[in-house]
């Protein structure tokens, strides 16, 4: 009987604590302000993962300090004036030390009221200086100045940027097979070039040929030229004599000599 009784007032105890006090339960990566309108306001003391209990009249601020990501859709105009449809991702979070100035300029709904619109104008502008086919090769570099543009332009609004993605860029029916058919355009003209370039080689082989063939036919002329210099030079009189002399087919030789220093030759077979 007097267990239940010990029970019985400790139950009433803890329904009395209810009863007149609200509570929060700030949980891993979340810090909470205290709001007391009707004494001190919002409290710059942040409270971290706990039970926090207070009256009923009282409020408690709850913010997420984790890096939160935020995906933006948005249509932009290129360069080359052609519309294309963006999807881009912006990880960002609160600055812990600067909470009770988040709560006083914007809230909570931060995102919503500030970085969205910036975010948003953002790849607008960065995207509009890029034409549409240097896209995909540009990507690191237009998420990058993206970046850059949003700490600059949130610096002043307690948070902090970790990174920007751009996650899907979509092009229209229309834009798609205009890129197809300028694809296939280059790559004829590639084949094109390609061919052009063997027909090139093909020419230099024949020309390079054609010349080795030339100057073959040069240099065995200039040597036969050479060799009859040679043989012209080394013909004398009597070389001319002794050689003929030497013929088999003479039969019979007279001398003296004939009018033109050659022997008088007579064969008896001939008619």
């Amino acid at each position: 009987m007097k267990r239940r009784s010990i029970f019985h007032s400790f139950s009433i105890g803890i329904l009395s604590i209810f009863a007149i006090h609200c509570f929060s339960v700030i949980g891993p990566g979340e810090v909470g302000l205290m709001w007391r309108p009707y004494s001190t306001g919002l409290g710059q003391k942040p409270y971290e993962s706990s039970v926090q209990f207070y009256s009923p009249w009282n409020s408690m601020y709850i913010f997420s300090t984790q890096w939160q990501s935020y995906q933006e859709k948005v249509e932009v105009l290129t360069r080359d004036d052609l519309t294309i449809t963006v999807t881009a991702d912006l990880i960002i979070r609160p600055k812990q030390n600067e909470l009770y100035e988040l709560q006083m300029e914007l809230g909570r709904d931060y995102y919503s009221k500030v970085v969205k619109p910036q975010f948003r104008t953002a790849i607008r502008n960065i995207l509009s200086a890029y034409n549409m086919v240097s896209l995909s090769k540009e990507t690191p570099n237009v998420s990058a100045q993206i970046k850059k543009s949003l700490i600059e332009k949130l610096k002043d609004k307690h948070v902090e940027i970790d990174d920007v993605i751009i996650d899907d860029v979509e092009y229209s029916p229309s834009i798609l097979k205009a890129i197809e058919g300028k694809l296939t355009k280059q790559q004829e003209q590639e084949q094109m070039k390609f061919e052009i370039n063997i027909a090139k080689k093909d020419a230099d082989i024949q020309a390079i040929t054609a010349e080795g063939r030339a100057k073959a036919i040069l240099l065995e002329a200039e040597a036969q030229a050479k060799a009859q210099r040679m043989i012209s030079e080394s013909l004398t009189q009597k070389y001319i004599q002794l050689k003929a002399m030497e013929n088999p087919n003479n039969k019979l030789i007279f001398v003296p000599n004939g009018k033109d220093g050659l022997p008088i030759l007579i064969n008896p077979d001939s008619k």
